[in-house]
């Protein structure tokens, strides 16, 4: 087949570990079981529809609630159970979800009050966590003995989500067109393997794989973790299986490799559809007149034409744009008994070239002006001349990054005290996943006392003590600098101390490592002694900045 090939620029001087030359890539049907992936394109993608369920609350308990709209308690919905989130009503603090399988790595004595496969309802939203965070034993009781011998030739095998760098998608041709299957590592076991033995994508409507299933957090795993820490070159993958890799916006820094003539027509029609876009989209005036989503929760749903399809979402706040057309066309959708009209519109601002046009009701388009769900962002990630007599005055602080992070920072590795170094140590900070060169700020005034050092596989960190002897180091900066920051500058809060950088390793995404020292000890922050190899005033950062994120965003 014809291969369409986006270079991914060398993120890097350190070698991915290498797949064998035979690992295989399948696709799940329910019906079928596995069948060699053919004809398919391996795309980075922003997001993967399955989570993870967990428990928020004081004491621990091995379920949660799942419930209804009116808040209504409807079955126990056993933790560490994989899900997907689905479209329905908004409910402030909850997302509508749907169980794709139940964990059995429990100690609950199930009953009939417990939540099944298929059931679905809403569940608070800091109760679902991120998919890759956990590894799933998949019980090979659904798949054929031919494909147990093509998996692991065990009873089970172990499923990771691929997110070395990024999530990742798999779009195929054929009578798979327009399904988008994320993509799993597939392990023969926990303790002994060293790579995957397969890559399977599963739709998220076809993932019966996933019935049974035991879940475990990565960062309780005993042995063996940097396995699956490691990030493979999925180009070589693709090349052994016929398959595309196509440039996902926003992810990856690509550029096209030039003599491939075929790669030039891509880029031709991609600016002629940019500019059909310009000559559709209607031009509003900036600033007070201009449209934008205007709803109480928090994101709003993007549909596909027939408006069967959710295509991405939407926040308040954001720009677009209506189409024009002849007759203004409208569409009609009755959910939840309540019937929509939906606009065409562009979401203008977006970097991610799929995910800028779509499908919106039009009672959630207003103008800027008129909506008052929008909050005045005049404030938001400017520098505030303020005094501050320490951490814990109510005017401090500010977040460290201009957007809210694209990840959790409380749960899997991201958290403080996470396993790492295959448990011989904890994670010593939050890591605040964003983008590549963004602005980071210094969440208080202060003085600058390391500047831009070199911190850790390609990145650097700058360290300021604040105002009341609160001490932060924010690590893994890019190694670009900002004028006017150096050993001794004053900073205030909401300055820009830094840009995002990210480790050379390939293992992660853009991140601040956001290290916090109560300011009582001496010497250098990083030492030995102790699980955390920092110096002994360290400090959970945690609640600081959940605090500080919900007063900016």
């Amino acid at each position: 087949m014809k291969k369409t090939l986006l270079t991914l620029l060398a993120m890097n001087s350190i070698i991915s570990p290498v797949l064998a030359d035979d690992t295989p890539v399948f696709l799940w049907d329910n019906q079928e079981g596995l069948i060699k992936a053919s004809s398919c394109k391996i795309i980075p993608s922003t997001t993967i529809p399955f989570r993870i369920s967990g428990f928020t609350g004081w004491k621990q308990q091995g379920t949660e609630n799942l419930r209804n709209y009116n808040g209504v308690k409807q079955s126990h919905l056993v933790n560490g159970s994989i899900l997907k989130l689905k479209q329905n009503k908004q409910r402030r603090n909850y997302e509508f979800i749907e169980v794709v399988g139940i964990n059995t790595n429990t100690q609950e004595k199930v009953n009939r009050w417990y939540t099944k496969r298929s059931d679905s309802g809403y569940l608070f939203k800091d109760s679902i966590h991120s998919v890759e965070d956990y590894i799933l034993e998949v019980d090979h009781k659904n798949l054929s003995q031919t494909n147990i011998n093509e998996l692991s030739e065990k009873d089970s095998s172990f499923w990771l989500a691929e997110s070395s760098g990024s999530y990742y998608k798999m779009n195929c041709d054929g009578e798979r067109s327009g399904r988008n299957y994320s993509l799993f590592r597939v392990y023969n076991d926990l303790a002994t393997s060293t790579s995957p033995s397969a890559f399977v994508g599963v739709y998220e409507d076809e993932s019966s794989i996933f019935s049974s299933i035991k879940s475990y957090k990565l960062s309780s795993l005993q042995s063996n973790y940097e396995t699956f820490e490691a990030a493979y070159d999925l180009d070589g993958l693709i090349s052994k299986t016929e398959f595309d890799i196509i440039e996902d916006n926003g992810i990856f820094e690509a550029k096209i490799e030039k003599n491939f003539k075929k790669n030039m027509k891509i880029i031709k029609a991609q600016k002629e559809v940019e500019k059909e876009l310009e000559n559709e989209s209607v031009t509003t005036a900036e600033g007070f007149f201009e449209e934008v989503v205007c709803i109480p929760s928090s994101t709003l749903n993007v549909r596909d034409d027939s408006l069967d399809k959710v295509l991405f979402k939407a926040t308040t706040g954001e720009v677009v744009k209506k189409f024009q057309s002849f007759d203004n066309e409208v569409k009609e959708l009755t959910l939840e008994g309540t019937t929509y009209e939906f606009v065409k519109v562009e979401f203008p601002a977006r970097e991610e070239k799929d995910q800028r046009v779509g499908w919106v009701a039009s009672d959630y388009v207003k103008q800027k002006s008129k909506c008052k769900y929008l909050r005045d962002t005049s404030t938001i990630n400017q520098v505030k001349d303020v005094e501050i007599s320490g951490i814990d005055d109510e005017k401090c602080c500010e977040f460290p990054t201009v957007k809210a992070t694209t990840h959790s920072y409380t749960s899997g590795m991201r958290m403080f005290n996470a396993r790492r170094g295959g448990g011989t140590r904890s994670h010593a900070a939050c890591d605040l996943y964003r983008y590549i060169n963004e602005p980071i700020l210094s969440v208080a005034p202060g003085k600058v006392v390391r500047n831009h050092y070199y911190f850790y596989q390609g990145t650097y960190a700058i360290e300021v003590v604040h105002s009341g002897g609160f001490i932060v180091r924010y690590g893994e900066l890019s190694g670009k600098k900002i004028d006017g920051i150096n050993n001794g500058s004053k900073v205030k809060m909401g300055q820009q101390i830094g840009y995002m950088g990210k480790v050379n390793s390939n293992c992660c995404r853009p991140m601040l490592h956001f290290e916090l020292f109560k300011g009582t000890g001496s010497g250098p922050l990083s030492t030995s002694g102790n699980k955390y190899k920092r110096r002994s005033d360290l400090m959970d950062p945690t609640n600081y900045l959940k605090k500080w994120e919900i007063g900016k965003f």
